[in-house]
């Protein structure tokens, strides 16, 4: 599908039937769901059903969209028997998700029309709508494209590969690809639950590196708050601690340290030395990427940062704290990891030049 105005398309290959060959690779899709409405504001998995089917059954689905969620386009090609009964149904049910009509979901007016054997379901004002042929590529179980960078995410072409204990999304390009084959796997240090750091130049040609640790082998939720780190390599102002505006004003005091170029702060002395100790590895992981520039890498052990995050957001929402933004994002964070409780590892890494992005998540539980 080619339009202009929505940057955001993803394309699935017969998802009636890879649907659930998705849901057993990447983990609970009802649960990913609610990260799709955090992003999208849309939550895939409150679209209606197709009749008796989950999705239309289909040659193929589009889900394209704006970048801010409000312009959202689905299209299918419906096989042109299921198609002329799903418009009869439609029609003697007074379904408009099957005929044709209107349809509100989520409080949103969703127009839904057929053109042909083309199943379409718009929400918000769209541009005319031409189809693309699909690109020449190794068979994928879906892809997508971005017509602009999303957020630190480069615009590209990206392929969903399943593998053998798990799953990665990797750019289509060439050069990118073959660098992202090439890298050496990494684990995390036992004691670190995830790193997640941001690597960019500042004032002319400084480089500065921001990190965020967070200790593994908390029992409490509320460990968590004392169990996080942030650190930075560079001039500027440093990544806040989880809450730390919030927190400041309830007598939450922040520990700061220092340690061979690095800046650290955390809300417990314990924990800064903890990850002071751990910075040689962190730096590993940080030029594990090869010779492109890394913008944005997370690493995580999931079966640790799970009890992490449902700890931290728990504490939090425990906390007399008005609701706030970031308190939402770290609930969202940890609900997604819930969802991926069937894997053990992840790792993300954006570069640029060449731009590229790689999301690998896997050790899939055998028990």
């Amino acid at each position: 599908m080619s339009a202009g105005d929505l940057p955001v398309r993803i394309w699935i290959p017969y998802p009636h039937q890879n649907l659930g060959a998705l849901e057993r690779a990447l983990g609970d899709l009802a649960g990913l769901s609610e990260v799709s409405s955090y992003l999208l504001a849309q939550d895939l998995a409150s679209l209606p059903s197709f009749g008796p089917f989950r999705l239309p059954p289909s040659r193929d689905l589009v889900v394209a969209g704006s970048s801010d969620g409000s312009r959202v386009v689905v299209a299918a090609s419906v096989f042109p028997l299921v198609a002329r009964l799903a418009r009869v149904a439609g029609r003697l049910a007074d379904n408009p998700w099957l005929a044709g009509g209107s349809v509100e979901l989520q409080g949103r007016e969703v127009q839904v029309e057929w053109l042909e054997g083309t199943w379409l379901a718009t929400q918000g004002e769209v541009s005319a709508l031409e189809e693309q042929p699909i690109p020449d590529l190794a068979p994928s179980h879906a892809l997508m494209r971005l017509e602009q960078s999303l957020g630190p995410v480069p615009k590209g072409l990206y392929r969903l590969d399943i593998e053998a204990d798990g799953w990665r999304i990797v750019s289509v390009d060439s050069e990118a690809r073959q660098s992202a084959e090439s890298r050496p796997s990494e684990s995390l240090p036992r004691t670190l639950a995830l790193v997640a750091a941001s690597t960019r130049s500042e004032s002319g040609e400084d480089q500065v590196t921001r990190a965020f640790a967070m200790l593994s082998g908390a029992e409490r939720a509320n460990e968590q708050l004392t169990r996080s780190v942030v650190a930075q390599r560079g001039p500027g102002a440093r990544w806040r601690l989880p809450a730390e505006r919030l927190l400041s004003g309830l007598g939450f005091d922040v520990a700061q340290g220092t340690h061979d170029g690095w800046t650290l702060a955390a809300y417990d002395e314990a924990a800064l030395r903890a990850v002071t100790d751990e910075l040689a590895a962190i730096s590993g992981l940080l030029e594990s990427v090869g010779g492109s520039p890394l913008q944005l890498g997370l690493w995580m052990d999931l079966d640790e940062a799970r009890r992490g995050l449902d700890g931290l957001a728990r504490a939090l929402d425990a906390l007399p704290l008005p609701a706030s933004e970031q308190i939402r994002r770290w609930t969202v964070a940890a609900r997604a990891l819930a969802a991926l409780d069937d894997f053990s590892s992840l790792t993300l890494r954006i570069t640029g030049s060449p731009p590229d992005l790689e999301l690998r998540v896997g050790n899939r539980h055998t028990d």
